[in-house]
C-alpha cells in the first residue's frame, strides 16, 4: 500500500476512534474498573507534533497504588507506519505499556489489522539467561490470562484486537467500543506484568523477578499425529486468511449467528482442532465468537 493510502486509511480510523465514546469504566472479564475522562498531567511522546486522536481518549483510573493516568495516541513512526500507543503515568512514573500496528495485507482488500506480538524486553544485571527465562515465562502466563479473558491470541503470541475496513469505515470482527476497551485492558494488564511502570493491580498476583530458570519445551511434538508434525509451521493462521474466513462466513459466528453489531468479538478457529490433526486450510477454518470459541475447546463444531 502506498504511503498516501496508509495515511488516508489511518486518518479514517483515527477520526472514527475520536468519535467513539466509552463509559468512564473498562471491563476486565467480570471485573469493572471505574474511572474518569481526562488526565491531570500531560503525557506527550510524539516528537513530530502530529497525534491523530487529539487527546480524545485519555482516562484516569483510581487503583490501590494511586491514580493511573492513561493516554491513547495514534501517529506515524519513523518507518512510515502507523501505530496506536498506550502510555501510562502514576506517581511521577510514566512510560509506554503497549501498542498495536496498523498492518495491511495485499491479499485481503487492504483492510487494517490491529495486531501486535505480546513480548517483554526488560533486562537484569548478572544473568542474561535468567532475564530471557523470566521474559518467556511472563509471556506465557500473560498470554494464557488474555486467552481466558476471551482475547484472540495466536500460538505465536500475537494478539489480534481488530480488523478495520477503511471502505466500510468499521471493524468487521468487533465493535469500536469493545476494541477501545480491550486495547486499554491489554495495555494496563501488560503494565502490571512489566513491573516497572509504577503500579500493580490488586486483581492480579504480583509478578516478581524469578530466581530460577524456566525450562519449558516448546518443541514437544511426540504426541502429535504425523500429519500435524509435517505441517507444524502451518498451525498459525495468516492475517490475510483470517479476513477470507470472516468474509466466507459473512462476518458472523457460525455457531450462534452473532456478529460485531450484536456485540460479539469474532475469532477464526480450526473446525477440526490442530491438536487432532486439523490443518490450517480455508475449508478447515471457521468464524466463532469469543464465547463459542471458549466453550468449544477441542470439541468439533461443524
Amino acid at each position: 500500500m502506498a504511503k498516501n493510502d496508509r495515511h488516508k486509511d489511518a486518518e479514517i480510523f483515527a477520526e472514527i476512534l475520536r468519535k467513539t465514546k466509552l463509559p468512564n469504566e473498562i471491563t476486565i472479564g467480570k471485573f469493572i474498573l471505574k474511572g474518569t475522562k481526562g488526565v491531570k498531567d500531560k503525557i506527550q511522546y510524539n516528537q513530530n507534533g502530529f497525534e491523530s486522536l487529539q487527546n480524545e481518549h485519555e482516562y484516569t483510573f483510581p487503583i490501590l497504588d494511586g491514580d493511573l493516568q492513561v493516554s491513547l495516541q495514534l501517529y506515524e513512526n519513523t518507518s512510515d507506519f502507523y501505530r496506536l500507543f498506550c502510555y501510562t503515568k502514576i506517581n511521577g512514573k510514566e512510560g509506554m505499556t503497549f501498542s498495536v500496528n496498523l498492518t495491511t495485507e495485499k491479499e485481503s482488500d487492504n483492510v487494517i489489522y490491529l495486531t501486535q506480538k505480546i513480548k517483554f524486553s526488560e533486562q537484569y544485571k548478572g544473568s542474561e539467561k535468567l532475564a530471557q527465562a523470566h521474559r518467556r515465562q511472563k509471556q506465557i502466563v500473560f498470554c494464557e490470562q488474555l486467552k481466558k479473558l476471551g482475547f484472540d491470541v495466536t500460538d505465536n503470541n500475537d494478539i489480534i484486537l481488530g480488523i478495520f475496513d477503511p471502505t466500510k469505515k468499521q471493524l468487521v470482527n468487533t465493535s469500536l467500543e469493545k476494541f477501545l476497551n480491550d486495547f486499554i485492558v491489554v495495555s494496563i494488564l501488560k503494565g502490571h506484568f512489566q513491573g516497572n511502570k509504577g503500579y500493580q493491580l490488586e486483581i492480579l498476583p504480583t509478578y516478581n523477578k524469578l530466581d530460577y530458570i524456566f525450562t519449558g519445551n516448546d518443541d514437544e511434538i511426540e504426541n502429535l499425529p504425523l500429519k500435524v508434525i509435517e505441517n507444524k509451521t502451518k498451525r498459525n493462521i495468516p492475517l490475510g486468511m483470517r479476513y477470507k474466513v470472516f468474509k466466507k462466513d459473512n462476518f458472523k459466528c457460525v455457531a450462534c449467528g452473532k456478529n460485531a453489531n450484536d456485540g460479539a468479538k469474532l475469532h477464526v478457529d480450526h473446525k477440526i482442532p490442530f491438536s487432532l490433526g486439523g490443518l490450517t486450510e480455508l475449508n478447515n477454518l471457521q468464524t466463532l465468537c469469543s464465547e463459542c470459541n471458549l466453550s468449544k475447546s477441542n470439541k468439533h463444531i461443524d
